[in-house]
């Protein structure tokens, strides 16, 4: 200091700040480009187990638009016989599709990774912002139509259509299950089968009976409509979500 040497020391402190300062910031860059480098990671495992759900999911709702649409046949067959005979009585398949318009099917959406993504908050990691808005919206839809499934399952389906079809038709001798017709001949003899079914018959032939028929059965296929236009929405929305996140993952 007594020699003028004050500047050297001041800029060799100053030098060995701004090499430390540079220090940190290479460290920093580099646990940046690491972090980033693993999450980047991370969102190309999610995009494929996304992916994997929603081919799956695909499938499922293909399995779906079949039986929904089998439904739907059905209660218009029975409705176009009535509409040229003016009555449910005189063909052996009308009973058989009166009896599997009883069924229902319950909607399970596969959400296993989104469920997954939101319960642990990694669905942060999905770069682009309206992917994931997509996704968020796609699984909502999911939900939703699974609830409405759902309620007309039990409120129609079962407590109006089941309830009322039963006290109306006889199925016993119609039923295309085989375990149900040995069980049926088991239990009863011709005799006993045919009396049931001149009592059915009896029942269906009335017009107040009719009447009840026709309004629950043109319910039934109204529902049966409703479902499957509802999965032929939700495969098409599957199907671009598949393409988009396809897409991304392979530009990764």
């Amino acid at each position: 200091m007594e020699k003028n040497k004050t500047g050297k020391y001041v800029k060799y402190a100053i030098g060995e700040i701004v090499l430390v300062v540079i220090g940190i910031l290479i460290a920093l860059s580099i646990n940046n480009w690491n972090q980033n480098r693993i999450e980047r990671h991370k969102e190309k495992l999610i995009l494929a187990e996304l992916i994997v759900d929603l081919k799956e999911q695909s499938k499922v709702l293909e399995n779906y638009i079949e039986i929904e649409s089998r439904y739907y046949h059905h209660g218009k067959d029975i409705l176009s016989f009535y509409s040229s005979n003016q009555t449910f009585i005189g063909s052996d398949s009308i009973y058989a599709k009166l009896n599997s318009l009883m069924e229902r099917k319950t909607f399970n959406p596969i959400r296993t990774t989104f469920q997954e993504l939101i319960s642990t908050g990694t669905i942060g990691i999905l770069q682009d912002k309206s992917t994931k808005r997509k996704i968020i919206q796609y699984y909502n839809d999911l939900e939703r139509v699974s609830m409405v499934i759902g309620n007309n399952n039990i409120h129609i389906v079962d407590a109006i259509y089941q309830t009322n079809i039963l006290k109306q038709i006889l199925f016993v001798w119609d039923s295309d299950d085989a375990d149900f017709n040995k069980l049926n001949n088991t239990i009863f003899d011709e005799k006993s089968l045919k009396k049931v079914r001149e009592i059915s018959s009896e029942i269906v032939s009335k017009r107040e009976n009719t009447l009840v028929i026709f309004n629950i059965l043109e319910q039934r296929t109204h529902i049966a409509k409703l479902h499957l236009e509802s999965y032929k929405t939700l495969k098409s929305e599957t199907e671009k979500l598949l393409s988009e996140l396809n897409t991304q993952k392979n530009e990764q």
